[in-house]
């Protein structure tokens, strides 16, 4: 399992991230998963055995007691870690993976909308380029309204 986590791309995951506090929390993340690994590599393999006997005869006056504590030591069972997921954080977990997917379909189809809008507003933009046709196509009211200033002569009311 913990070479799983460190054989994990965390990088191509942090890349696609445009938050900085998602960054964060991924980089935090990232941080304890080193940090298992490191502690796993160094506590993964099992102890090296203790030389009761030279304790024995390094200690004489409490011989006796590293022999209890040899009793002791070899009668200890450590206990063997297993861990598996309950069915609720399962479950959890699933509808979690689920309303992601949902979320990242929806904004693929929000995006498709933005970028008609984006094409629609290019094709629409004015430039130094556009003509006053082409502006008086876009907004007819206003057009209407310059033509009747025209007609009128009252083109120069508004600047006295």
């Amino acid at each position: 399992m913990v070479s799983k986590v460190s054989n994990f791309d965390w990088d191509k995951i942090i890349r696609r991230m445009d938050f900085a506090d998602a960054q964060r929390s991924l980089q935090l993340l990232r941080g304890k998963s080193n940090e298992i690994e490191a502690l796993s590599s160094k506590y993964g393999s099992k102890p090296a055995a203790i030389d009761f006997a030279s304790y024995k005869k390094k200690l004489n006056f409490t011989a006796s007691a590293v022999g209890s504590l040899e009793d002791l030591y070899k009668k200890k069972k450590l206990p063997n870690y297993s861990a598996s997921l309950p069915a609720f954080e399962a479950k959890k977990r699933a509808l979690m993976l689920q309303t992601a997917a949902e979320l990242v379909e929806a904004t693929k189809s929000d995006l498709k909308d933005l970028y008609v809008q984006l094409e629609n507003f290019e094709k629409e933009r004015f430039t130094k380029d556009t003509s006053v046709g082409q502006t008086m196509q876009r907004f007819p009211k206003i057009a209407k309204e310059v033509e009747q200033e025209l007609k009128n002569h009252k083109y120069l009311e508004d600047a006295l």
